[in-house]
């Protein structure tokens, strides 16, 4: 018990170490860098100054001196993956960073973590934007140019941009969010299924695109009244699946009919007399 004349000593609050973070200024400093990833790529170590640069406003401001320069001596290790999907990787990284100035993460678990990443979002991008949305978006604008859509490459540039735009801004937030958890949030978008459909809706593009092709060019008489256009939308497209099914890629495709376009006009040419 204690006395009257006794006073309570308060024991003195521990203060526990607070995890270092960065700012928002400093994610969107990171956001703005990325669009130079691949300024300096090197055959040695790829993508890897990028990264780092990237990296520095985050780096900068979680270390001092000789940590500071360890952190960018593990960021200028070999890295490659797709420029686009590696916005999620760098926001990711940052969070783990936080946790390794924080000293509740060992270093390796960074360089592990990017090693171990890289290559399967290298995959999703490649597939995704080179093999599926930029092939679709082509495909889309050459159906409106030969349908008198002068604006039809706008298009093109919105629909790419949208996607590139809004998958780099959303995957640097995920993956600071969510540091290395981030995969299960990007495969939530499930963006292979995308890739796999828009193949199809290209094809079907690239089939209009010839038919139309082929019927501007050629004037054939009575062109609208005589179901040609139909006869060679439904061939081409059907060539197109085709292809598809037997693992044609869709440049391929693009290049493959255009030459076809081009043999049909010429034999069209020949065998039909042309309106003046």
């Amino acid at each position: 018990m204690i006395g009257r004349g006794e006073s309570l000593a308060v024991a003195p609050s521990i203060a526990l170490p607070r995890s270092p973070r960065v700012s928002r200024f400093t994610l969107v400093r990171v956001l703005w860098r990325s669009f130079f990833f691949q300024a300096a790529t090197n055959y040695q170590r790829m993508q890897n100054v990028g990264f780092a640069y990237s990296m520095i406003p985050a780096l900068t401001e979680l270390y001092r001196g000789e940590d500071l320069k360890r952190a960018m001596a593990r960021h200028l290790l070999f890295f490659n993956s797709h420029p686009y999907m590696a916005d999620a990787l760098l926001g990711a990284t940052v969070r783990l960073e936080e946790d390794v100035a924080a000293g509740k993460l060992p270093p390796e678990r960074v360089t592990a973590f990017k090693a171990a990443m890289m290559g399967p979002m290298a995959a999703i991008g490649d597939s995704f934007f080179y093999a599926s949305l930029k092939p679709f978006a082509a495909a889309l604008a050459v159906a409106g140019i030969v349908s008198d859509v002068l604006w039809a490459p706008i298009v093109f540039l919105v629909l790419y941009n949208m996607f590139h735009l809004g998958l780099r801004c959303y995957g640097l937030a995920a993956g600071y969010n969510m540091g290395e958890r981030v995969f299960e949030k990007l495969y939530q978008i499930d963006l292979v299924q995308f890739s796999d459909r828009s193949h199809y809706m290209a094809a079907i593009c690239i089939g209009v695109s010839g038919a139309l092709m082929v019927d501007h060019a050629a004037h054939l008489p009575g062109a609208f009244g005589s179901g040609l256009e139909l006869i060679l939308l439904l061939a081409l497209t059907l060539i197109c699946f085709q292809c598809l099914k037997r693992r044609i890629t869709m440049p391929w495709l693009l290049y493959g009919f255009s030459v076809l376009s081009i043999v049909l006009i010429g034999v069209l040419n020949t065998f039909f007399p042309l309106i003046e």
